[in-house]
């Protein structure tokens, strides 16, 4: 028998983002099936999102046949001045609208996929199986130079593929065959790593799972944050690490699985794991319980794309308006996350970006 028809009144159509995961038969009608190019806006409700524009006047002749920029990087030394670096065909740029190519001479990166972080005046760029560069603008001029041909190194730094500033000293890691090892320099110096307060910490023994391999590093409330691939190492006393590091938790069962995937929202780190993207705030309070999914509503998806990625899996976290994005390059797919609040199941909402793929992102001050 025929039911009278009824009306069903959607206040803002499509707030609640993406949902991929659920059957359309029974997704509530506040979610998309489709949201392409949009953002949530600072009202709850889905727009489109902002344009963009070319800056570089010479991309093409400077990266030659290379896909793109594939590290970009804002150093800002004591005075305030600031250098916009960047790499791409195994070169290192400064510069925005010219890049202008300060590769070390004699030197020749194996790839683009650079670290960068500052400490005490001073810009490092770290990746697997490339020497460390360190870089300043002490004499009036940006000048990027090998580690090794700096004036102040002492000893060999490790080759890295992943750099931590924090509590006054660099924090290194992922080396190639050696994926269990953090390696710390001395106190404000960078490019010693040999002696005095410089150390290591081999975390063999430490992985709750009984192996792992560290994939990032990041500090959050004076904790030293260890992903591994499938769990997480926490340390406090980085302040001397030789005399007070000591280990303050483990969690199993969820790791990292993309070095740049992980962002400060400054109350919360965010990171992509093999269950989709976390944060570290809840998955502390939670490590026993069932965890709540940030992607929960796009999971599927997004975790079918993460093992086709060649390239690096960038992201980025702009508190001005507030969201996470998460490029998969080789997929020319990005996801825009809300960071503003969260649905009553504790994930956020989702977006979808096209027509931009990019390889790597940063946000500029000012």
């Amino acid at each position: 028998m025929a039911q009278q028809l009824q009306n069903i009144t959607v206040a803002a159509p499509g707030f609640a983002g993406l949902n991929t995961q659920d059957s359309p038969i029974g997704v509530d009608p506040s979610f998309a099936a489709v949201a392409d190019n949009c953002v949530i806006d600072k009202l709850g409700r889905i727009g489109a999102r902002k344009g963009w524009v070319e800056v570089s006047t010479n991309g093409s002749s400077v990266l030659g046949s290379s896909r793109g920029i594939e590290t970009m990087y804002e150093f800002i030394d004591n005075s305030g001045d600031k250098v916009i670096l960047s790499a791409g065909n195994n070169k290192v740029f400064k510069g925005t609208t010219t890049l202008t190519d300060i590769t070390p001479s004699s030197y020749t990166p194996s790839a683009n996929n650079w670290k960068t972080v500052t400490l005490n005046n001073h810009v490092y760029m770290f990746q697997r199986g490339n020497e460390p560069l360190i870089g300043t603008d002490e004499s009036g001029s940006f000048v990027l130079e090998k580690m090794s041909a700096h004036s102040h190194s002492t000893g060999t730094a490790p080759q890295g593929n992943e750099v931590l500033a924090a509590s006054g000293r660099l924090w290194v890691a992922d080396l190639t065959g050696n994926k269990h090892t953090i390696y710390w320099s001395d106190t404000l110096l960078g490019n010693k790593f040999h002696g005095n307060a410089s150390g290591s910490l081999n975390l063999d023994k430490v992985w709750p799972s009984g192996t792992d391999e560290i994939v990032a590093l990041t500090e959050h409330n004076d904790f030293l944050i260890i992903f591994g691939k499938k769990s997480i190492v926490v340390y406090q006393g980085t302040s001397d690490p030789i005399n007070t590091l000591v280990l303050a938790d483990t969690i199993e069962g969820v790791g990292c699985v993309a070095r740049d995937s992980i962002q400060h929202t400054g109350t919360d780190v965010l990171f992509l794991s093999d269950s989709g993207l976390r944060s570290f705030g809840r998955v502390i309070q939670e490590k026993s319980l069932p965890m709540r999914d940030i992607s929960k509503n796009v999971r599927t998806d997004l975790l079918s794309l993460i093992p086709l990625q060649t390239n690096a899996i960038k992201s980025l976290y702009s508190s001005e308006e507030a969201f996470y994005l998460l490029t998969l390059p080789d997929s020319n797919t990005v996801y825009c996350f809300d960071m503003r609040r969260a649905l009553e199941d504790g994930s956020h909402r989702a977006t979808t970006w096209s027509g931009m793929y990019p390889l790597s992102f940063a946000v500029l001050e000012g």
